[in-house]
């Protein structure tokens, strides 16, 4: 069936398939199923709706309300929530069932949970079994790191979010990668700088979409090549030669790069999508997966839709920045929950409903903020089953009447403005627009122009000492301050690269527009004229190819 979105009146299909997962995920309680109805808005609302509930990279000091200690936290003194330290909030010295509150069935259900949402503290910041990473956020077994985001398992990393990688400086969802800078989507390389979907891959500069290559600059589409310049095959003296001339931290170097790489890019085929070992796939970079539709960074799942920044999930729709969930609807954040729906940042919970930052093993919540090892619970207020399995059927009830049951929370409930959120990321809007919606709009005093001494930097790297940290850069593009920690300073030195000009902030954003949209669009393959859902949108000048035609004419 065809509905019409109710934000943004786009139409948007619910299919017989669609409606049977909503029937699966559904609540059962004392063996009756509570079916969740068809959502009301398009995929794309949806997904904005639960990113404006997720702030990575904005992040302030304040004091932890239980200790007085100085914190650092993405929950700023405006957003009017309370903190505690990490490592105090994951203590016994305070009680979630303190915070609890009966249901009230003259008031919609939201308006009660935001009440709920405005008492319960906070972890500072969203860490897991973490070290040496005071300044990340949203990560999990990450050690020696600095301002990285939704990232695992790394370790001696700099500005972005990487996974399974050590010692990559400014990154977009780079996996198992080792010494890299500036890589945007890229697997498996080791000592690659300025390169985007790569694979596969050591000692590449400036390359596009090169899998199993080596000692390559300035390449796209090459396959198991080694010695390439521009595409031409060299021998390994002239190569040498020639990278010996080349210096990256001269900006010219840099310029024609950019300019050749460009250049390249739109004379070769593009593949419609980035994936491998799939089936029944739709979306872009899915990967060791079967019967995954319309979704974005996705790995080893199955069964999934409407999916962004996944991996291991099995019977999933509208999930984002999540691992090894199964039978999740609209659910963001943290990993290993079943059966979770309209929730966020919970993990190892089952059937549990509207929920968010529920850990340790909790099952069968219903509105719940912050509990630990905790069952039959609605609004955070204890229940035995007998009274939980009556209750919630007849909130659920009373949310069918409000038009509140089977909706993610409201955008203009979320904690943070719209623009501090990942939502301004993806769909952005102006001030204006924000506010008219009441989403909120923060302007970080902090955060304002610097107005001391321009620091000059050096385009020579051996000429940068170490007081250079001690300084403060201005943002060629923002006029924002930044600095460069030491750390940093000794990865550029040691692969011979500039000082960055632009403060950590636009070179996220620089980063981010390289990549195609997260939207498909329905075109021909410019080969053989076969239909294909691509990111590649109409109007663009690259020729597009399905798999077929794509594998058989790259080099």
């Amino acid at each position: 069936m065809t509905s019409t979105c109710l934000h943004c009146s786009a139409p948007f299909e619910v299919t017989q398939t669609d409606l049977d997962f909503y029937t699966k995920v559904s609540p059962q309680i004392s063996g009756k199923r509570y079916d969740i109805p068809p959502p009301k808005l398009c995929p794309d609302c949806r997904q904005q709706r639960r990113l404006a509930w997720r702030n990575e990279r904005h992040l302030y000091h304040r004091k932890c309300e239980l200790t007085g200690k100085s914190v650092i936290t993405n929950f700023g003194e405006h957003t009017g929530i309370h903190v505690y330290d990490a490592h105090e909030w994951w203590t016994d010295k305070w009680d979630p069932l303190s915070y609890g509150r009966p249901f009230d069935f003259s008031r919609p259900f939201f308006e009660q949970y935001a009440e709920l949402q405005s008492v319960v503290p906070q972890l500072s910041l969203s860490v897991w079994n973490s070290e040496n990473a005071d300044y990340c956020n949203y990560i999990g077994n990450v050690k020696g790191s600095y301002l990285i985001f939704g990232s695992v398992y790394s370790e001696n990393c700099y500005y972005g979010s990487p996974y399974y990688s050590r010692n990559c400086v400014d990154t977009l969802v780079v996996r198992e990668c080792e010494s890299c800078y500036e890589c945007v989507d890229c697997r498996k390389l080791n000592r690659c700088f300025y390169c985007q979907d790569c694979w596969h891959s050591n000692d590449l500069s400036f390359c596009f979409d090169c899998q199993g290559c080596s000692d390559c600059i300035g390449c796209a589409g090459l396959r198991k090549k080694q010695y390439c310049i521009f595409n031409e095959q060299l021998t390994k003296e002239e190569y040498l030669r020639k990278k010996a001339e080349l210096d990256l931290c001269h900006p010219e170097a840099r310029t024609l790069l950019k300019a050749k790489i460009q250049e390249l890019r739109l004379s070769i085929p593009h593949r419609y999508m980035q994936s491998g070992q799939v089936e029944d796939v739709s979306g872009n970079y899915v990967y060791e997966s079967k019967n995954v539709l319309q979704s974005f960074y996705a790995d080893r799942s199955h069964d999934c839709k409407y999916c962004a920044q996944v991996v291991d999930l099995k019977d999933c729709y509208d999930n984002n920045y999540t691992e090894e969930n199964e039978l999740c609807c609209d659910y963001l954040g943290a990993y290993q929950v079943s059966r979770v729906c309209f929730s966020k940042f919970c993990n190892k919970v089952s059937d549990s409903f509207y929920c968010d930052a529920c850990h340790q093993g909790s099952s069968n919540l219903f509105g719940c903020i912050g509990l630990r090892r905790a069952k039959y619970c609605v609004l955070n207020k204890q229940y035995t089953k007998e009274e939980y399995e009556k209750l919630v059927p007849k909130i659920i009830e009373h949310m069918k009447k409000t038009r509140e049951y089977g909706e993610f929370f409201p955008i203009k409930q979320s904690p943070f403005s719209y623009n501090e959120s990942v939502a301004q990321e993806y769909f952005p809007v102006e001030k204006k627009e924000a506010l008219k919606h009441d989403w909120g709009w923060h302007v970080d005093d902090q955060k304002e122009k610097y107005l001391g001494p321009i620091v000059e930097v050096s385009n020579n790297i051996d000429q940068v000492g170490d007081d250079f940290c001690e300084k403060i850069l201005i943002c060629e593009v923002t006029g924002r301050p930044y600095k460069i920690i030491p750390q940093e300073l000794a990865f550029y030195r040691e692969m011979k690269l500039p000082v960055p000009r632009v403060c950590p902030d636009q070179r996220h954003l620089n980063r981010l527009a390289m990549r195609n949209p997260r939207k498909l669009w329905d075109r021909k393959c410019g080969k053989c004229s076969k239909p294909i859902a691509t990111s590649y949108s109409p109007e663009r000048t690259e020729q597009i190819y399905c798999d077929e035609c794509y594998l058989s004419s790259v080099y």
